[in-house]
């Protein structure tokens, strides 16, 4: 196993992200996902030699959806807009062609509907499974004609259940499991990230069996999104499931970082990640 971290969580703490990565280097991560936003290829020419520099890899490309920026709040994979669907599968598009040209192996995309067909219900209940196919549906030859672009890059295209707060529609293991079934494409998969799964799941362990056939990367950040260790999340439980599918890919973190404390929250984050790590499985496997 390998250990990644998000350069988006940087953003506030480098006026430029490449003075970012000898901070990376220093704290044993392995790895960076890349943000999924343009850059000018001198810009990015720059960033790769700088990568090759410091002896890191890129793990994939961060997709920027929902409410990050503005131009987030336009790429929405489920909007009745057609443009709006068209200019969502173009930034899709350019993510996996930018994940192929720094070498990385995955983009995440996260299924964003229209903000009157989301907020209909102020409690954010949890719609049915009926509710939600309604929607999905529709998007499945899309992602289906996604998924063969990114296989033919090289790239895996990976499905990322969010909260009901941010998206109704692919909030679950289970929501994202039926949508992979529906696609059934080997370059298609799923990312799980535990700040989601605190709040939709009922079992941690559960959601990682479930969707152990098609489980590509992780996103770990404690319930308060910062590093684990600082919240109430059960790591533990968390890394055995990942011990009992034998998974080997990255752990990405993907914390919110503060100037002040960054440094520290870096380094105590994936030290107590990897002491968690240290104790073998029942069946004597490491990660």
């Amino acid at each position: 196993m390998k250990y990644s971290v998000t350069l988006s969580s940087f953003k506030e703490i480098f006026e430029s992200l490449i003075n970012a990565l000898p901070v990376i280097k220093q704290l044993n991560y392995d790895a960076v996902e890349f943000i999924g936003e343009d850059n000018s290829g001198k810009d990015l020419d720059n960033f790769t030699e700088a990568l090759a520099s410091h002896d890191l890899k890129v793990s994939g490309v961060t997709g920027m959806w929902g409410n990050v920026n503005s131009m987030a709040g336009c790429r929405r994979l489920l909007s009745v807009d057609a443009d709006m669907v068209e200019t969502a599968k173009r930034y899709v598009i350019r993510c996996i062609e930018l994940c192929r040209q720094l070498g990385g192996q995955e983009f995440n995309v996260c299924l964003f509907a229209d903000p009157n067909s989301t907020m209909a219900d102020f409690s954010h209940r949890v719609l049915s499974h009926k509710q939600k196919l309604k929607v999905i549906e529709k998007s499945i030859p899309l992602l289906r004609s996604l998924s063969n672009y990114a296989k033919d890059h090289g790239v895996l295209l990976l499905l990322e259940p969010l909260n009901r707060y941010a998206t109704p529609y692919c909030c679950t293991a289970e929501d994202a499991l039926h949508i992979c079934n529906a696609i059934d494409n080997p370059s298609f998969g799923i990312l799980l990230d535990t700040f989601h799964m605190n709040i939709e799941e009922d079992s941690y362990s559960q959601a990682i069996e479930l969707t152990r056939d098609f489980l590509f990367h992780m996103h770990f950040a404690d319930n308060n999104r910062k590093m684990p260790g600082n919240g109430h999340l059960d790591f533990d439980s968390i890394l055995k499931a990942l011990h009992k599918i034998n998974y080997q890919r990255y752990i990405g973190f993907e914390p919110n970082l503060e100037q002040i404390s960054y440094l520290e929250s870096l380094k105590a984050g994936i030290a107590y990640i990897k002491g968690l790590n240290s104790t073998s499985n029942e069946n004597g496997i490491r990660l």
